[in-house]
């Protein structure tokens, strides 16, 4: 498991030397911390975004998705339309305004839709095989549609359905989505478009999107942001500890985020094109 932002700012206190200790107020308060965790980690996202799968279900007669509601979005790289081709059919699309995007195809959408089943979904990592308990899969689900646990943040694509209580998915289900759902919560949805979008990370207490490298990156970033910023505080002040102080406190500062910068151009990838059909 990765580290939350308490864990950030631990290691981040740990380079900077501004640990706690009783009686002794720490240079850095967690607000201010916080600021340059937010500078640092908008840059990472800027280079090296989240990538995540988003999925929409389509309006009757329009060619038009309605993206505003994607938290933390920066970008759609990909559109899948139709969901569950192989190989899969990317398409072109236009970007509208900034919570709008059009598909361009040839293709007349249908009515879109979605809701929950009945019953108990089970969802076991590593395996493609979901087992229901009082469910209607062969009444309420269809090969080609999609569903996803009320907890998860992923949309598993129905190869095939057995019986009421089984089918098959398209892919294994991942670690995130194991156990059962309550009864009755399991989302499913049709006739629907896969958007490929990046987007900005998220650090809280109890959730973050970072790879181990970001998160190394990241406190590197912030206590060189944070080392410099304390050091211009202090350069026309009375320095504490010797008279180089804020001007070496400076020169670590830069030095950090001369190595942050160094990492964010190495975390930058190389754009993949995509073959599109032009219908």
């Amino acid at each position: 498991m990765g580290k939350y932002l308490s864990g950030i700012r631990v290691i981040v206190r740990q380079l900077l030397m501004d640990e706690f200790k009783v009686g002794v107020d720490q240079d850095w308060p967690d607000d201010a911390l916080d600021i340059y965790i937010g500078d640092a980690l908008a840059e990472i996202s800027g280079r090296s975004p989240y990538m995540a799968v988003e999925v929409l279900t389509t309006i009757e007669g329009s060619k038009v998705l309605d993206v505003s509601g994607i938290e933390n979005l920066r970008e759609v790289k990909d559109l899948e339309y139709p969901v569950g081709s192989d190989p899969r059919d990317y398409r072109n699309f236009t970007e509208i305004d900034d919570e709008t995007i059009e598909i361009v195809t040839t293709r007349t959408p249908a009515a879109g839709g979605s809701g929950t089943l009945t019953g108990t979904v089970t969802f076991a990592t590593g395996s493609a095989a979901i087992a229901g308990s009082g469910t209607d899969f062969d009444g309420e689900l269809e090969a080609g549609y999609l569903i996803k646990k009320s907890t998860g943040t992923r949309w598993y694509l129905i190869k095939s359905i057995t019986d009421d209580t089984n089918l098959i998915l398209a892919e294994p289900v991942r670690s995130d989505d194991n156990g059962a759902d309550e009864d009755g919560d399991t989302e499913y949805c049709y006739e629907a478009v896969k958007l490929y979008c990046a987007k900005s990370h998220t650090l809280t207490e109890s959730a973050s999107t970072l790879k181990p490298q970001h998160e190394d990156l990241l406190v590197m970033g912030t206590a060189g942001k944070a080392a410099v910023a304390k050091a211009r505080e202090l350069i026309n002040t009375v320095p504490l500890g010797g008279a180089r102080t804020p001007a070496d406190m400076q020169a670590w500062g830069l030095n950090q985020l001369a190595f942050f910068e160094a990492g964010l151009r190495k975390l930058e990838k190389t754009q993949v094109s995509r073959e599109r059909p032009q219908d």
